[in-house]
C-alpha cells in the first residue's frame, strides 16, 4: 500500500450548497462499520472521484482500518482474518445524470456479498446497497453539492452519516434560537419527539418543554386542556417561556383546527380567568403529509401556514442504512456503561441490515433491547436470538402505508373506548395480545384516553 494515509477516526459527511453552483455529484464510499471491533469505524467517510477506484485487501500491520489515498487508484486495509489479501475492488464511472459504481469480487476465499448475496465478478451497485467485505461494511452514496466534515452534532450522540439527517439536524439547529414555528414530519419511529426535545434544548428558552397529545383529546376537551380553566392551566400557560409541541397535528378535528388558529392569530391564550399574553415557541408533528390534505380540503391552510415555518421531513431507516452501525455501537455503549457487556455477531447484524424496520429506530431499539436479555452468558447477541424477536412481528404490518392506517385506526378507537384495549381488540378484531403490541411499538398509552 502507497501514499499518503488518512486515518481521521470519527469524520461523518453533511451535504451543503454548492459553493460553485454546479451541483455536480460526487461519491462517498461510508463504512457502516463491522461488529468485529465493537463499529469503531462506524461512519467514517471517503470521498472518491470520476475515475476512482477502491482496493479492500487484508493489513496486518494495525489494529485500525486505514485509508491509502493516492491520485487515483485508493486502498482500504482491513484488519480482520476474513479479509483476502486483495478482496475487492470499487470503481467510480461516469454515467447519464451522475455516477455509476462497480463492484468487482478478485477471487476472495471467503467472498463479497451485496445486500447479504455473494457475488460472483462484477456487479453494479445502486447508492445505499449495503456491500460487505470480510465481516465488514460498506455503502456508496452520489451526493450533489459541496461537502464538509461537520462538528459531534447537537441533536443526535450517535451521530449519523446520512448525507439528508445530518444537513438537516444542521438546519434546525440553527432555526433552535429563533421563533420560526417548526413541522416534524416523519413515519413513526423515527425520532420526531426526540428531535422537538432536541431543538427546545439547543434554542436556550429558559421555560419547559410540554408536549400535547393531541390524538388524546376530544373535542370538548380540548379547549380546557390547552386553554385552561378557572382552577387549572392549559398547556400553553405552562409552556410560557418554553416550547409547546403538538403532538400528531394531522388528527385535530375542523373544530379544534378553529380554535388553534384563533389563539396563534392572537397570540394569546384564553383561561378561566381572562385573557393572558403567552410567549411559546411552537413544534409540531405529524405522520401526514399536511400540504396534501390541505389540498383535499381536510386541513386549513391559514393554520398550516402558521404552523409550518420550516417543514423538516424525517427520513425512515430503510432510506439510511449506513447509519445501523453507530445505532448499534451507542446502544452497545449504553448497555456497557450499565453493567451489560454485550457485543453483536455478523450474523446477527445482517439480519439487521436485511430488516425494513417499519417501526424505525423505535423497533430496532426494542428489538436490540429485548435481544441484550436473551443474550448468552457473556453477553453475545445471536441471530438466532434476533431470530426468535422478529418472528414474533410476523403480525405487524411491514407496509409503512399499512403502518399509517394501523396507527390511525388505534387512535380512533382509543378515543372511542376512552383507553379500553379489550373493547379496542373486540372492534378491531383482533387478538388482545397483538392490540398491545401496537401499542407499544407505537408507544400510544391506554391511560392517557380514559375519561
Amino acid at each position: 500500500m502507497a501514499a499518503a494515509m488518512i486515518d481521521s477516526k470519527n469524520d461523518t459527511l453533511v451535504e451543503d450548497e454548492s459553493s460553485d453552483g454546479s451541483g455536480a455529484q460526487r461519491a462517498w464510499l461510508i463504512s457502516i462499520g463491522s461488529p468485529e471491533d465493537g463499529f469503531a469505524h462506524a461512519g467514517r467517510t471517503f470521498e472518491l472521484g470520476v475515475g476512482q477506484s477502491v482496493k479492500f485487501g487484508r493489513d496486518d500491520s494495525s489494529d485500525e482500518l486505514r485509508y491509502f489515498e493516492a491520485e487515483t487508484d485508493n486502498e482500504v486495509g482491513i484488519p480482520y482474518g476474513w479479509v483476502s489479501g486483495e478482496h475487492a475492488e470499487l470503481e467510480v464511472t461516469p454515467r447519464i445524470g451522475g455516477l455509476g459504481f462497480t463492484l468487482r469480487d478478485l477471487g476472495s476465499r471467503n467472498g463479497t456479498l451485496v445486500n447479504g448475496e455473494r457475488i460472483s465478478g462484477s456487479v453494479k451497485l445502486r447508492p445505499g446497497d449495503v456491500f460487505e467485505v470480510g465481516r465488514s461494511f460498506w455503502t456508496v452514496r452520489a451526493i450533489r453539492g459541496k461537502l464538509e466534515q461537520p462538528k459531534t452534532s447537537d441533536f443526535d450522540p450517535s451521530s449519523t452519516c446520512s448525507p439528508h439527517l445530518h444537513q438537516l439536524q444542521r438546519t434546525l439547529k440553527r432555526l433552535a434560537p429563533s421563533t420560526v414555528p417548526i413541522l416534524l414530519r416523519g413515519e413513526t419511529g423515527t425520532g420526531k419527539e426526540y428531535l422537538a426535545r432536541a431543538i427546545h434544548r439547543v434554542s436556550g428558552r429558559p421555560g419547559p418543554f410540554v408536549v400535547a397529545n393531541l390524538a388524546a383529546m376530544s373535542e370538548h376537551r380540548v379547549e380546557a386542556v390547552l386553554f385552561g380553566t378557572a382552577d387549572r392551566p392549559g398547556l400553553f400557560e405552562q409552556a410560557d417561556g418554553g416550547t409547546l409541541m403538538l403532538d400528531e397535528l394531522g388528527e385535530l378535528s375542523s373544530a379544534v383546527q378553529s380554535k388553534l388558529l384563533s389563539v396563534l392569530t392572537d397570540s394569546r391564550a384564553t383561561t378561566g380567568t381572562g385573557r393572558d399574553a403567552f410567549d411559546v415557541r411552537l413544534v409540531a408533528t405529524t405522520l401526514q403529509d399536511l400540504g396534501q390534505r390541505v389540498e383535499a380540503g381536510a386541513f386549513r391552510p391559514d393554520l398550516y401556514s402558521r404552523l409550518a415555518g420550516f417543514v423538516a421531513e424525517l427520513p425512515p431507516l430503510r432510506a439510511r442504512r449506513e447509519d445501523l452501525g453507530l445505532l448499534c455501537r451507542t446502544f452497545i455503549a449504553n448497555l456497557q456503561r450499565d453493567g451489560r457487556p454485550t457485543r453483536l455477531t455478523s450474523n446477527a447484524f445482517r439480519r439487521i441490515l436485511g430488516r425494513a424496520w417499519p417501526f424505525n429506530v423505535r423497533q430496532l431499539t426494542q428489538t436490540m433491547t429485548t435481544a441484550s436479555l436473551l443474550a448468552s452468558g457473556d453477553g453475545t447477541i445471536t441471530a438466532d436470538a434476533l431470530a426468535e424477536i422478529l418472528e414474533q412481528d410476523d403480525g405487524l404490518p411491514q407496509s409503512p402505508d399499512e403502518v399509517r392506517r394501523i396507527r390511525a385506526d388505534l387512535v380512533r378507537h382509543l378515543a372511542k373506548f376512552q383507553g379500553d384495549t379489550d373493547g379496542i381488540a373486540s372492534a378491531m378484531g383482533r387478538d388482545p395480545y397483538q392490540i398491545q403490541r401496537w401499542l407499544e411499538r407505537f408507544e400510544l398509552q391506554p391511560e392517557s384516553y380514559a375519561p
